[in-house]
C-alpha cells in the first residue's frame, strides 16, 4: 500500500511538474526567449563590427566547429534561437493542437506585414507560400494567356521558374524563348539588352532570375522592368537566391510579381516563402489553390488559401526576419559581398581557374561559380568535403541547364554572414592544390 501511494505521490508530481513546462511555454514565452538572444547580436557601434562581432553571430549557429558550409544557395542554416523557436512552436502544438494552431494563426498578419517592410512592399501584396516553386506556378498558372502568347526567359532559370512555363506551352498553346546570358555577362547593360533586343510584337511576359543559381549573376531587374514597362508588358522575377543576401525595395524595382525562397539566404526553416504581387495586378492573376471564402479576399492573401497549414514553420519565419533584422540588412549584404568579392579576386589569379561569376559590383553577390581545368565538378567538391572540409554545391551541364551556350561545369560556392575569411582561404588553398599536383 506504501509503495502504491509513493508510486501515486510520484506520477502526481510528474503531472503537476509537465503542467508547469505547458503552462509556461506560451508564445509569448517563446517570444521573449528570441528577444534575448537577439540582443546578444545587435549593435548601432559600427565600429564593433569585427572579426569578432561576426565569430559571436556564427556561434548563434548549430553548425560544426571547423565545419564550411557554403551551399546557402541551396538551403542556409537556421540560426540557434529561430531554431529552438520553432521546436517550441511545434511543442505547444503536441500540446493542445488546435489551441495553439489557431494562436500561431493569429500571428499571420503581423507577419506578413513584417515581411512587406523587410522587402519594401505593402503587405497587401504580399503572400506567404511555401517556397519559390510553388509561387512561381501561382503566376504563371494564374495569368490568362492565349495560343500564341510570348513568354521571355533567361537561359540559366531554375526548373521552378522555366518549367511553370513549359507546362502552359505544352496546355495552352503558349510561346516560351530563351534570352542567352553569357556566364560571366560582361556588364549589367549587356543582359538588359538582350532581353529588350528578344521582345518581338507576340511578347506578353519577362521572367527573369533576379541572381541565378547556376553562376550567381545578378540581373539588373529594375532596367528589365523599366523596359518591359514601357512596351506595356508584365515583368515576373524569380527571386528565390536573393532574400537575406541583398537589401530588397520591391516598389522601386518596379516589377509586377517578385517570387521568394525563405530556406535559403534568410536562414528561416524549410516550408515558406513569399509571393509579390504588385497591387493593380491583384485580378489578372488568378489563385491556383482555393478553399472556402477565397473569393471574399481582394488582395494577395488569396494566393495562400491553404486551410490547415504548419504554422509552427509560419511562425518562426518571423523570428528569421527578426534576426536579420538585428544584425542589419545592410551590414549582412557587406558581409556578404566582402567574402565573394575576396574569393572571385584570389581564385582569378590561379592557374586554370575560371570563373562563371563576375566580380562586378553590380553582377556579383553571394554565389560563386568557377571550374578549374582538367578537374571534373564531382573531384573538385569531393577534395574540397574530404581535404578542407568545405562543403560546395557542383555544377553540372545536362538536361537541367541544356541552353548555357559556354557549358557551366564546376563547383557554386555560396559565402554568407556566418561564414569566415579563413573557409574562403581554405577553398583557395583546395584549389591551389589541385592545380599544383598536390591532391
Amino acid at each position: 500500500m506504501r509503495e502504491e501511494l509513493e508510486l501515486l505521490s510520484r506520477r502526481s508530481f510528474l503531472r503537476a511538474s509537465a503542467g508547469a513546462g505547458a503552462a509556461a511555454l506560451s508564445l509569448d514565452g517563446v517570444k521573449a526567449e528570441v528577444a534575448r538572444a537577439l540582443a546578444d547580436v545587435r549593435t548601432t557601434d559600427s565600429s564593433k563590427v569585427d572579426d569578432g562581432y561576426w565569430r559571436k553571430i556564427r556561434e548563434q549557429f548549430l553548425l560544426e566547429e571547423g565545419f564550411a558550409y557554403l551551399n546557402t544557395g541551396t538551403v542556409g542554416a537556421t540560426p540557434g534561437p529561430v531554431y529552438r523557436a520553432l521546436v517550441n512552436y511545434w511543442r505547444m502544438m503536441a500540446q493542445n493542437p488546435n489551441e495553439s494552431s489557431a494562436i500561431l494563426q493569429g500571428r499571420y498578419d503581423a507577419i506578413r506585414a513584417k515581411a512587406a517592410a523587410f522587402v519594401g512592399a505593402d503587405a497587401s501584396e504580399i503572400a506567404i507560400v511555401r517556397n519559390a516553386t510553388e509561387g512561381n506556378n501561382l503566376v504563371a498558372q494564374g495569368l490568362d494567356l492565349k495560343a500564341g502568347d510570348e513568354v521571355l526567359i533567361g537561359t540559366l532559370e531554375h526548373d521552378s521558374s522555366r518549367q511553370p512555363w513549359r507546362l502552359r506551352a505544352q496546355r495552352h498553346g503558349i510561346v516560351v524563348r530563351e534570352v542567352p546570358i553569357a556566364t560571366p555577362p560582361g556588364s549589367p547593360e549587356e543582359i538588359a539588352r538582350a532581353f529588350e533586343s528578344a521582345v518581338t510584337p507576340r511578347t506578353r511576359v519577362v521572367s527573369v532570375a533576379h541572381c541565378d543559381t547556376v553562376t550567381g549573376t545578378l540581373a539588373p531587374v529594375a532596367e528589365i522592368a523599366r523596359a518591359a514597362r514601357a512596351r506595356g508588358l508584365l515583368c515576373f522575377v524569380d527571386g528565390a537566391q536573393t532574400l537575406g543576401m541583398v537589401p530588397l525595395d520591391l516598389h522601386a524595382l518596379g516589377v509586377d510579381a517578385y517570387v521568394m525562397t525563405c530556406h535559403k539566404w534568410l536562414a528561416s526553416p524549410a516550408g515558406t516563402g513569399l509571393l509579390y504581387v504588385r497591387r493593380d495586378l491583384h485580378d489578372r492573376i488568378w489563385p491556383n489553390v482555393v478553399t472556402e471564402n477565397w473569393w471574399t479576399f481582394k488582395d494577395a492573401r488569396k494566393y495562400d488559401r491553404l486551410s490547415r497549414r504548419p504554422w509552427p514553420v509560419v511562425a518562426a519565419l518571423e523570428d528569421a526576419l527578426d534576426f536579420q533584422n538585428a544584425i542589419g540588412r545592410d551590414r549582412i549584404a557587406a558581409r556578404v559581398r566582402a567574402l565573394s568579392g575576396y574569393l572571385r579576386s584570389r581564385a582569378a589569379e590561379i592557374p586554370g581557374v575560371r570563373l562563371y561569376t563576375s566580380n562586378h559590383p553590380a553582377l556579383g553577390a553571394g554565389m560563386t561559380s568557377l571550374t578549374l581545368d582538367k578537374v571534373s565538378p564531382l573531384r573538385l567538391r569531393e577534395h574540397l568535403r574530404q581535404r578542407y572540409d568545405a562543403y560546395t554545391a557542383e555544377r553540372q551541364r545536362g538536361e537541367r541547364y541544356p541552353a548555357d551556350p559556354h557549358g557551366v561545369e564546376g563547383i557554386r560556392v555560396s559565402t554568407h554572414y556566418y561564414n569566415t575569411f579563413e573557409q574562403v582561404d581554405r577553398v583557395l588553398e583546395g584549389l591551389r592544390g589541385l592545380t599544383g599536383g598536390r591532391a
